[in-house]
């Protein structure tokens, strides 16, 4: 049985839509504010997640109904 994801395996992250790297942060604003000191100036629900100690990002929406969280402030 695969072990369960924690929160602690994630980290607050935005994504550029359009290269798909993406910044992570503290909470979302700082990784928004890495984001923007690349020159990317986005925010939008679709681009606005966190990522897994895996490397996988994953939407606010996809967090909120898979793992029960959809904030920074969540994962504390």
């Amino acid at each position: 049985m695969p072990k369960p994801f924690l929160k602690t395996d994630f980290k607050p992250a935005v994504r550029d839509p359009n290269s798909g790297r993406v910044y992570t942060g503290t909470d979302h604003l700082a990784a928004l504010q890495t984001a923007e000191d690349e020159g990317i100036h986005f925010l939008g629900q679709g681009n606005t997640g966190f990522q897994h100690k895996d490397g996988t990002f994953y939407t606010r929406a996809e967090t909120g109904k898979v793992r029960g969280f959809m904030t920074s402030e969540e994962l504390k």
